[in-house]
């Protein structure tokens, strides 16, 4: 029996959502390639969601590097830690869903790794964005959520460092997964170590005028997850961030910044030693980045950040053009340079990191100061 979901309409009434299968596979896999935040990284990362950048559709895979291309996985993509995530789409009522596609996949999962190169990958992404007219540089920008062009030669470094290693995620994709590959995709999951291999259900629901979709992920396996990340230092998180002050005012100094910047609609990138408050604004795409505030154990973090440092990294090659954004970024940075407790950043070769730092005791005297400088530029870029 199909399912169905109610909208509730401005005028109180509800209009009814009947479940609707996908009228064939290239619709559902033309909306993952359109929006692939369908494929819900946070059902897949709780605390840590997945962002997605799509390489291409119909990825050819061969079976030895002096072969042409044998197969072709749906769709490539990449999320912000350069794991490259294979996605086979089927329809429920598609027979091969219960065993083929697996079969398919494990012939991916074993061939891509030794006959894809991250140059190759980084082609085929650039053609992919210009093909949608898209700038390639702003959209790996956006995902990794940095305004630094030298992480980009690093996040290609990264993607080559996974296939050499083997580690990758699967991702078979249907409007229903049948119990039998979920069976298949728990025990995929528990007994490969360096793969990740998840099914997602999206399920549409169609009104007289609307369409809403329902993304669900299947196969996590708490245990395996964490053995997976357990290699790796994990992105903090508010409690641990502020956990690591001591119980005088940096740590209240640090927790009302905190407070300040979400409150004016900014976003804390939560960071392995740092936390950093970015906006997004309508005259660039990738977010921009205001401050970074660093734990009291770290002597320099990115580009040279250390204690509390308030500035922007879009000076230099890529700074913005004389506009209303450059004028509000350089009001931002220059309040600084007169202040009795503020000490100019020490930047490394190549950076374009333009700030000032406040040592963790003296915000803590300063904190009003700070909290109002804070939100009134966020206030400013938000309203460019």
């Amino acid at each position: 029996m199909a399912e169905r979901i109610y909208n509730k309409t401005e005028t109180g009434s509800l209009d009814p959502l009947l479940e609707e299968r996908f009228s064939n596979e290239d619709e559902l896999q033309a909306l993952i390639a359109e929006h692939p935040e369908l494929l819900d990284g946070e059902q897949i990362r709780p605390g840590d969601p997945r962002r997605w950048l799509l390489i291409t559709r119909e990825k050819g895979i061969a079976d030895s590097s002096e072969s042409g291309a044998r197969w072709s996985v749906d769709h490539l993509i990449v999320d912000q830690d350069a794991v490259p995530t294979l996605v086979e789409v089927k329809r429920g009522s598609n027979s091969e869903i219960r065993r083929t596609i697996v079969g398919q996949m494990l012939d991916y999962a074993a061939n891509a790794p030794q006959t894809w190169t991250a140059e190759e990958l980084r082609q085929t992404f650039e053609e992919t964005a210009s093909e949608d007219d898209v700038d390639p540089g702003d959209r790996l920008r956006e995902l990794l959520e940095t305004d630094d062009e030298r992480d980009a030669d690093q996040f290609w470094e990264k993607v080559q460092t996974n296939l050499t290693a083997r580690k990758m995620r699967l991702l078979f994709v249907a409007d229903e997964i049948p119990d039998e590959l979920e069976r298949i995709v728990m025990f995929l999951n528990a007994q490969m170590p360096n793969v990740e291999v998840l099914a997602v259900e999206i399920k549409q629901f169609k009104g007289q005028s609307s369409q809403t979709l329902v993304p669900r992920v299947i196969g996590r396996v708490a245990n395996v997850t964490a053995s997976r990340s357990s290699g790796s230092r994990q992105n903090l998180t508010r409690d641990t961030f502020l956990g690591e002050f001591d119980e005088d005012g940096s740590r209240s100094a640090a927790e009302r910044l905190l407070d300040t910047a979400g409150a004016s609609g900014a976003t804390l990138s939560w960071g392995t030693t740092s936390v950093t408050i970015r906006i997004r604004c309508e005259l660039r795409r990738p977010p921009i980045t205001v401050a970074w505030l660093c734990l009291p154990s770290v002597e320099s973090g990115w580009g040279g950040s250390r204690e509390f440092t308030f500035g922007t990294a879009l000076f230099g090659d890529d700074a913005p053009p004389e506009n209303e954004l450059r004028d509000v970024l350089e009001r931002w940075v220059d309040q600084f340079k007169n202040d009795e407790f503020t000490k100019p950043v020490y930047k490394p070769a190549g950076w374009h990191i333009k700030g000032w730092y406040v040592e963790h005791g003296d915000a803590a005297e300063q904190v009003e100061v700070l909290a109002t400088r804070l939100e009134t530029v966020i206030s400013e870029l938000l309203s460019l």
